[in-house]
């Protein structure tokens, strides 16, 4: 059994997966990527239109919609946890960090990439590197930038410590562990910094991206358009990423056989359903306060998305709140789903389905545009599993989680 500690952050261990690499889930999930990386090839030497169903009034699709918009507030894992155990001191969760920022690198890491092939001129990309033809007024920048930043300064100083530990505990050359412990030494000086970036760049993006849709105006829908959406965009990028974390520690310990601490899984199953409460009741005082309630409740298309959102929202965060629920691992993660849902459709819905630029504008994904957006996903599935089972990342069994919280819990 592979085990790893760092000097920087002493409670955040972890154990590596014992399995094969190469397994059947391993040559779908790289085939699934692969046609995604052929089809984007393509799609940079087609161009957007023939490659997508983007139009003139549907300028933005799956790649920024569902890709960047709706899956990096699922990567908000590390954020999320890293508020709860860096900023409030609840060092328990330090257990879990490392599959947090794991989850968070490989959600940003392929949102990048779809943002990346969404670029209409995709060789202007360079020019995020270039300051002085930045448009300061633009909100996509500020998005674009905070992203960038957060992979670089926050999410790969955090996700170093577990490459550092497998260098150093395998058999490597001398000169690799004297490097390992040579970068140890720079990051135990940087991490303080990147723990502080790690909380200010993704408030900043994630509350951008909803920044975003106040930009448009009588466009969006009513239901959604309000000027509290950087917020509730934030917020739900927290619940999200706690959702997320939750679900694939609890799928990580079904498929490789590993126990579950419900103890550590209840606790932050209670903090995820107290934030999405508190969402909702703000989000219903919003309706209320502008005077839309009737507009979420007329008899129309968009009444049945506001009711699915609203209602996969807030049945399982209820249910939550009872510990007997929570500590039961198969309601427990069949609620955690429904909330993941419920949150990921607040988060795509007013950038598409609740978008109206025109009665003769109309937008479907393309199915070159569908297996891009699924080979991303795969990449980020792929990476999650290569990566347990190479570096120490996962929590140890359950009767060495509470000693490697080095007595915190």
């Amino acid at each position: 059994m592979r085990t790893g500690v760092t000097a920087p952050v002493k409670w955040q261990r972890g154990v590596a997966v014992d399995a094969r690499v190469t397994t059947p889930a391993f040559y779908l999930l790289g085939a699934l990527a692969a046609v995604g990386f052929v089809l984007s090839l393509w799609r940079e030497f087609s161009g957007l239109g023939p490659a997508t169903g983007l139009n003139d009034g549907y300028s933005w699709g799956l790649f920024k919609n569902f890709n960047v918009t709706t899956l990096t507030a699922l990567g908000s894992g590390g954020y999320a946890v890293g508020v709860l155990a860096w900023l409030l001191n609840h060092k328990h969760y330090h257990v879990i960090m490392r599959t947090a920022v794991l989850t968070s690198l490989l959600g940003y890491g392929t949102g990048m990439v779809a943002l990346t092939v969404d670029i209409g001129r995709p060789w202007n990309i360079v020019f995020i590197g270039a300051p002085w033809v930045w448009n300061p007024h633009s909100l996509l920048l500020e998005v674009a930038l905070c992203m960038t930043a957060y992979l670089i300064l926050g999410l790969s100083p955090e996700n170093a410590p577990a490459v550092l530990d497998h260098l150093h505990y395998n058999r490597y050359p001398e000169w690799v562990k004297k490097t390992a412990n040579a970068a140890y030494d720079v990051l135990k000086r940087i991490y303080p910094f990147a723990i502080a970036l790690a909380f200010v760049l993704p408030s900043m993006h994630q509350a951008g991206l909803g920044a975003l849709m106040m930009l448009a105006g009588p466009r969006l829908h009513p239901v959604w358009q309000t000027p509290l959406l950087p917020l509730f965009y934030l917020v739900m990028a927290w619940i999200l990423g706690l959702s997320c974390v939750l679900l694939v520690l609890m799928i990580s310990c079904l498929v490789w056989n590993r126990a579950m601490d419900m103890p550590i899984l209840s606790s932050l199953a209670r903090v995820t359903s107290s934030l999405a409460l508190g969402w909702l009741w703000v989000r219903l005082g919003d309706l209320a306060w502008r005077g839309e309630l009737a507009h979420a409740f007329t008899p129309d298309r968009f009444t049945l998305w506001f009711l699915d959102e609203f209602v996969l929202i807030a049945v399982p965060a209820l249910a939550l709140q009872k510990r007997e629920w929570r500590e039961n691992p198969v309601w427990l993660f069949r609620l955690l789903v429904l909330l993941t849902l419920g949150g990921m459709l607040y988060r795509f819905v007013p950038t598409t389905i609740a978008f109206m630029p025109g009665e003769h504008y109309h937008y479907f994904p393309s199915l070159a545009e569908i297996l891009m957006s699924a080979g991303y996903a795969a990449l980020a599935v792929l990476g999650y599993q290569v990566a347990v089972k190479k570096l120490a990342i996962l929590p140890a069994p359950i009767l060495h989680w509470r000693s490697m919280a080095g007595g915190a819990v």
